[in-house]
């Protein structure tokens, strides 16, 4: 199916700049999708490739398309600063900085899929972090029993 006139089919890379940096694995497909969504696209997703790049695939308004890769251009780093639990960790796996961009292609025959079968993924993010909260609450029950046990010892 080609899209309708007024909207276009667009893809880009996210690469490491160095070979031993890496892209995938730090948070761009679930954050990207999540930014398509919010962004108001309804055609588009994120890919980790064999190669180890990102590929995102997006159609929409020539406007919001160039805007959004613009803006993901301009703060995917920040972005991914931002979620980060470690951001040491962050800037060993990507290098500083250590991301590049392909321009921006726009084809017909460019496969885009409707975002919502690609939406569960940021589901899975909510999951992940109640498994995160669990862990936490499990530890602060922990280490409250053993200061309880401390407490308790000093009190005999």
């Amino acid at each position: 199916m080609v899209p309708e006139e007024d909207t276009i089919r667009a893809l880009f890379y996210i690469e490491p700049k160095e070979a031993h940096n890496r892209v995938q694995h730090i948070g761009c497909r679930l954050l990207l999708t999540e930014k398509l969504i919010h962004a108001g696209f309804t055609k588009g997703g994120v890919f980790n490739l064999p190669d180890g790049r990102v590929e995102v695939v997006l159609e929409g308004n020539e406007k919001d398309v160039n805007l959004f890769y613009r803006t993901v251009c301009t703060n995917l780093i920040k972005w991914l600063e931002e979620k980060a639990k470690n951001k040491k960790r962050l800037h060993q796996m990507i290098g500083n900085p250590g991301i590049v961009f392909s321009p921006l292609e726009t084809k017909n025959s460019i496969r885009v899929l409707d975002i919502d079968l690609f939406s569960h993924s940021l589901e899975m993010n909510q999951l992940e972090k109640g498994v995160d909260v669990y862990y936490d609450l499990t530890d602060a029950i922990k280490q409250l029993g053993i200061v309880l046990d401390k407490m308790n010892k000093k009190l005999k």
